[in-house]
């Protein structure tokens, strides 16, 4: 029942997909230019029995299908009789960064609606797990990924298994630092730690979220749970925004339980990208 619909579908499978265009080139469909209509148009074919793939190609895009994903597809299921069942959708967007219009990381905006799951995958194999997760589902799931994680910095593991927590240093020991990101900063993060080449007793936990909403607050506080409570500490390190990111979030809910932790967020400025590369001011 599985079908990629969207505009520039067909040439998207062409080139990241090319075995399942070859054997299901029948459930490629590509849509015209209009990504609120395209969103509408997937949530009326689930209506029908489809499972939908929407691409919508970047995610500065899918700000121009707000409607239809918070007000259409976020309902959905809420709005069905208890009689119908529940319906699967998933929209699939990649960040990229090109200029002005282009690089913004709205995923803490959908992460807000109810009715929609938010996924950031930061490894090939999560990516996969997080799919196969979120077309079993009966829910809508908003499917971000980063173009710019480069391949030559995806290890061997990441292609084989996916991993939540990765211990740095001595494992065998309590944590002492605890490191949250996802998607494109979790490679980021993870380069630093193995150039640092963390030696003796120290233990870092690097946890790469991978899903934003539900967010899995549980693997935070286990692995803060086993650090001294005196004096435990959080690094949040996030691709997105600052301010209102999930950092936030995830630092509130951290006080709340943990109110002794020393935490710290790092996170991209609130502002605009440039459209030369070689300008360095910042609107």
């Amino acid at each position: 029942s599985i079908h990629v619909l969207g505009e520039g579908a067909w040439v998207k499978m062409h080139y990241d997909a090319p075995k399942i265009l070859a054997e299901f080139p029948e459930r490629i469909v590509t849509l015209p230019i209009c990504e609120d209509g395209s969103v509408n148009f997937a949530a009326g074919a689930s209506l029908l029995g489809v499972t939908p793939i929407i691409n919508l190609v970047t995610a500065d895009f899918a700000l121009r299908a707000m409607d239809s994903i918070c007000n259409t597809c976020a309902k959905l299921n809420f709005v069905l009789p208890d009689s119908e069942p529940r319906r699967t959708i998933v929209i699939q967007a990649e960040f990229l960064t090109a200029g002005p219009t282009t690089g913004q990381r709205p995923e803490m905006l959908f992460a807000r609606i109810p009715g929609l799951n938010v996924v950031v995958p930061s490894t090939p194999v999560e990516a996969y797990e997080l799919m196969r997760e979120a077309l079993e589902k009966p829910e809508v799931t908003v499917f971000f990924e980063d173009r710019m994680i480069r391949d030559d910095l995806t290890k061997e593991i990441d292609k084989q298994r996916s991993r939540v927590v990765r211990p740095f240093g001595n494992s065998a020991e309590p944590p002492q630092l605890t490191i949250v990101s996802y998607g494109l900063m979790r490679q980021v993060v993870e380069t630093v730690l193995d150039e640092g080449g963390i030696q003796g007793n120290h233990c870092i936990h690097l946890i790469d979220l991978g899903v934003l909403w539900p967010l899995p607050t549980y693997i935070i506080h286990t692995s803060l749970q086993e650090q001294s409570q005196e004096t435990a500490k959080l690094l949040i390190v996030e691709p997105d925004v600052l301010f209102g990111g999930i950092g936030a979030e995830i630092a509130a809910q951290v006080v709340e339980h943990f109110p002794g932790t020393l935490i710290r967020r790092l996170g991209a400025p609130r502002a605009t990208i440039s459209a030369r590369p070689d300008e360095r001011q910042l609107y």
